[in-house]
């Protein structure tokens, strides 16, 4: 069969897509993966073949007319109107102030890239088209082209769970004059330019390819595939340092890839770690680039590498450091680490800039949202002047989730700056290594992990089940 990827174009998205187009291939299937801007060279390293969507020098969030975050206050009535206690916030703020945005980016009719994946789906006719949650316009191909439709999930479904809930309150959203589905007036526009019904379907698929380890994903009503995360970090040639076994226990710090272009000193945190680690007896693997860094100088007991593959470095470790971030997550699980998660458990909440924004974050525009400066790729000077700005939170969005997830199953800790000292982070370090619980917590994740189905045998389920969803036009 022939199965189309809808990718978003960064490697977060792209790189835990990977192994399930690499296992479909395997199996004697055509596979191509489609994505926007200059995506297509990124694509190509993976030795899949790309499909180049528009222009390939536009990038949806340094455009000139970037959609805007939605506003915290219509956030805050939604989530009042559909009772949603302090956890369950979290997760509709992440759908609705963080993914609607790019959701409805790439879905812009007055672009050609949505436009183009629907016509290629339409001339290449795939059978079953995959796409990830702010590729909205892959479900719109499928049903264009008669193609079967699945989401592919990186843990938690956000998009789902928050569909059932606005669902479940629809009457009362109404009566406050709020949308009942915002989802569906972003999807809307390009699904009546081709014709195509918008129904539930539509929003979240036939099924849902569903990587989250048990305990740790959302609630919905859709129905679900397990599968495998399988890490994928690109490729990189193995330095030979890498190769020989190191002295000391090693210690992996990264801090993702989503952040490091435009929160400097990512959130001050960076040079209280290096601090922390400096005194203990351990050999540290930092990948920090320049903007990481913020100047701070690494002490002799870190070796610094700006890029190098998880799955080489994380064998060779006794534990991981980390941001909260999903990839690395479960790389981390994959590798049998026990893992320090950095959270400092502020709500995700967007606040815009109030006169006392400077006392949180916001200060030399760190920490704030700016279309187009957050990449790394604008001078602040040149963004547009009437820009929404928000205070970010000093931590990866699911961030808290992966920590508690961690915690309660004994594998880790949460490591918080702005809780802790020093001496303090320097303590809660040590003990992780030296405590032969938080190992076996460890084990017993990885144990979970590697019971779920893996992408080549998730292979024959796809098959079978598009044989039944598809429907030729």
């Amino acid at each position: 069969m022939r199965v189309l990827f809808a990718v978003d174009p960064s490697i977060a998205h792209l790189y835990p897509m990977v192994p399930m187009a690499w296992a479909l291939q395997n199996a004697g299937h055509e596979v191509r993966l489609a994505s926007f801007g200059g995506f297509a060279e990124r694509i190509a390293e993976t030795g899949l073949t790309p499909v180049q969507l528009g222009d390939a020098a536009w990038a949806a969030r340094v455009a000139d007319d970037p959609l805007e975050p939605n506003g915290p206050v219509d956030a805050q009535r939604y989530a009042d109107i559909m009772g949603l206690n302090a956890e369950e916030r979290e997760y509709w703020y992440l759908f609705y102030q963080y993914l609607l945005t790019p959701i409805s980016d790439y879905l812009r009719i007055d672009r050609p890239e949505a436009q183009e994946l629907v016509k290629f789906a339409q001339e290449w006719k795939p059978d079953l088209v995959v796409w990830d949650l702010t590729q909205a316009a892959g479900a719109i191909a499928a049903r264009a082209c008669g193609a079967a439709s699945a989401r592919l999930v990186f843990a938690w479904d956000p998009v789902g769970w928050s569909l059932d809930r606005l669902a479940g309150h629809a009457d009362e959203l109404r009566d406050a004059g709020l949308d009942e589905n915002p989802l569906a007036t972003v999807v809307r526009p390009l699904a009546e330019r081709f014709g195509v019904e918008l129904d539930q379907e539509l929003l979240v698929g036939q099924w849902t390819l569903d990587t989250a380890p048990p305990g740790l994903g959302l609630p919905t009503t859709t129905k679900k595939v397990p599968l495998r995360y399988v890490p994928y970090n690109g490729a990189a040639t193995v330095p030979q340092w890498l190769l020989e076994p190191p002295t000391r226990p090693r210690i992996c710090l990264t801090l993702g890839e989503s952040y490091r272009r435009f929160i400097r000193g990512d959130f001050d945190r960076t040079p209280m770690l290096l601090e922390a680690l400096a005194e203990l007896d351990v050999e540290v693997v930092a990948t920090l680039n320049d903007v990481q860094l913020d100047g701070a100088e690494p002490p002799a007991n870190v070796r610094l590498v700006e890029y190098l593959p998880l799955n080489q470095i994380l064998p060779t470790c006794s534990a991981v450091i980390h941001h909260g971030g999903l990839g690395t997550f479960q790389a981390s699980i994959a590798a049998n680490l026990p893992q320090l998660v950095c959270d400092t458990l502020e709500s995700i909440m967007l606040r815009f800039e109030e006169p006392d924004a400077a006392e949180n974050g916001a200060q030399d525009d760190i920490g704030v949202y700016r279309s187009g400066v957050e990449y790394g790729v604008r001078d602040p000077e040149e963004a547009p002047k009437e820009t929404i700005r928000w205070v970010m939170p000093a931590k990866k969005l699911e961030a808290t989730p992966i920590s508690n997830y961690v915690i309660s199953r004994g594998a880790g800790v949460r490591l918080n700056h702005h809780a802790n000292t020093v001496a303090e982070l320097r303590e809660t370090i040590a003990h992780v290594l030296q405590d032969p619980a938080f190992k076996r917590g460890a084990q017993a994740v990885h144990d979970v992990w590697q019971a779920l189905p893996g992408p080549a045998d998730v292979v024959p389920v796809l098959e079978t089940l598009t044989e039944q969803a598809r429907r030729r036009r």
